[in-house]
């Protein structure tokens, strides 16, 4: 029958353990195999052993030693040379195993290697011993996260170390170093421990997963991108970092907070659009963004105006920030025009943001009209065209329109029409009044004139020489 054990330590050691590695924490974790039964670990045949023999051992890494061997000659006494570097408890061990978990080296402590010896004696005085050779932690205590959001934005502080906004992104760093010297090409790897952050694994950012691998660069840096979830609450956060050479690890944390403008934790940036019209009387189209920070999502949003103004979408999705849209057409004014959008969170919280637009303060310039053709012949039932264009006159062209400026009849007898520019003449069956041209031509024609006008813009005669009558 099987029977494990754990060490009693009794109070006056543990007080002594406690002020020997006030800068380190170890515990060792000690088990046994044996009991009444004999084994094959308990044949007094067997030798007393230690294994490893020889173990490199990294400051705040694990190590597991293995007793075996001597029979019944427990409780064994475990002893170490240098207990303020590698403690082992001082009292009889009855067991065939112990395990140490992280162990530090003390900030008095050399920078360089050092080696300490463990001993395990049994009852008769047999011993054996294992050599441990402590190597400082590779990874040094510099591990920081820093937000990265884009200055632009206006969030001050989720640029900040030791902070990164919800829905942001952030990079975490920390530097590897080998008997004080910066260690490039190792591969450490960065995992969530606690909060609401990922890692992004694709270069858009649309793939995350709860730890990555990077390699360490010339200067012993490991840096990696992170991004807090969206939409999540103030919180505290735990990162690890691990280099997979040795094992060595150190944790550190970060807060995940919500962005704030200009102080407020709630709010859109920017607080206002004013947009202004190119001319006088004229007022822009076009379409402004708001992006929104803080608060609860989702957000609705509601327009003071939606004749003048619209919002895409009137409630977005569970994202912080959320962005929307406010979107207008051109249109007359004469004076300032002002909406406000109502924001508001799943809470009920509620913010408004403005959009104003104004007028120009430029004249509005005086359109020039080209038309080409500005003469054709028509003869009874043809039709033919012509192109006019609006070469100036701002942003908003004045509508294009032609019409017969001789007399005929019927009416139908000659019409002008536009359509995207393009003027059509018809003759049609009729009289139409006009000088005949020649006097003695045969028959005789006459010359009509089309007019073509837009706006201010100065008219243009299109003179068409037809048929003084046609059937």
């Amino acid at each position: 029958m099987t029977e494990r054990f754990s060490s009693i330590w009794g109070a006056a050691e543990t007080a002594n353990l406690l002020r020997i590695t006030a800068a380190a924490a170890l515990i060792l974790l000690l088990g046994s195999c044996g009991s009444g039964g004999v084994s094959a670990d308990s044949n007094p045949a067997l030798p007393l052993t230690l294994s490893p023999t020889t173990v490199t051992v990294y400051s705040g890494v694990p190590v597991t030693f293995t007793i075996s061997g001597g029979g019944a000659r427990g409780p064994y006494q475990v002893t170490s040379s240098n207990s303020a570097l590698l403690p082992v408890p001082a009292t009889s061990i009855q067991a065939t195993q112990f395990a140490t978990t992280p162990l530090t080296v003390l900030a008095s402590a050399p920078v360089a290697d050092r080696t300490v010896t463990v001993t395990v004696r049994d009852q008769a005085g047999n011993s054996a011993t294992a050599v441990s050779t402590i190597i400082p932690n590779v990874i040094s205590s510099d591990l920081t996260v820093r937000g990265t959001a884009p200055a632009s934005l206006g969030i001050t502080n989720c640029q900040e170390a030791g902070s990164v906004c919800a829905g942001q992104t952030g990079l975490v760093s920390v530097s590897i170093a080998q008997n004080g010297a910066p260690a490039r090409g190792r591969s450490v790897r960065f995992d969530v421990v606690q909060g609401a952050f990922r890692f992004p694994i694709d270069v858009a950012q649309t793939q995350f997963a709860t730890s990555i691998t990077v390699t360490s660069d010339e200067a012993g840096k490991a840096i990696a991108t992170l991004r807090a979830d969206a939409g999540v609450p103030f919180q505290t956060a735990i990162i690890r970092a691990t280099d997979l050479s040795s094992g060595a690890f150190l944790t550190s944390t970060f807060f995940i907070r919500q962005a704030t403008v200009a102080g407020a934790e709630y709010s859109t940036v920017p607080a206002e659009w004013v947009v202004t019209g190119p001319y006088k009387n004229q007022c822009s189209g076009g379409a402004v963004d708001y992006l929104i920070f803080g608060g609860t999502p989702p957000y609705s949003i509601r327009s003071s105006n939606s004749n003048l103004a619209g919002v895409i979408p009137a409630q977005t999705a569970v994202e912080n920030p959320s962005r929307f849209s406010a979107y207008f057409v051109s249109a007359p004014c004469t004076s300032d025009s002002t909406i406000n959008f109502t924001v508001t969170d799943a809470t009920g919280l509620t913010i408004l943001s403005k959009l104003t637009l104004k007028p120009g303060t430029e004249e509005l310039p005086i359109p020039t009209l080209e038309v080409t053709p500005l003469a054709i012949f028509l003869g009874c039932g043809q039709q033919a065209q012509a192109l006019a264009a609006v070469t100036s006159g701002g942003p908003n062209p004045p509508t294009i329109t032609a019409s017969v400026a001789t007399g005929a009849s019927p009416a139908s007898a000659l019409t002008a029409s536009v359509t995207n520019g393009i003027v059509t003449i018809t003759r049609g069956n009729g009289v139409v009044a006009g000088p005949v041209n020649p006097p003695l031509s045969a028959p005789p024609t006459v010359i009509a004139t089309v007019s073509v006008a837009a706006g201010a813009a100065s008219p243009k005669a299109i003179n068409v020489t037809t048929n003084q009558t046609c059937p």
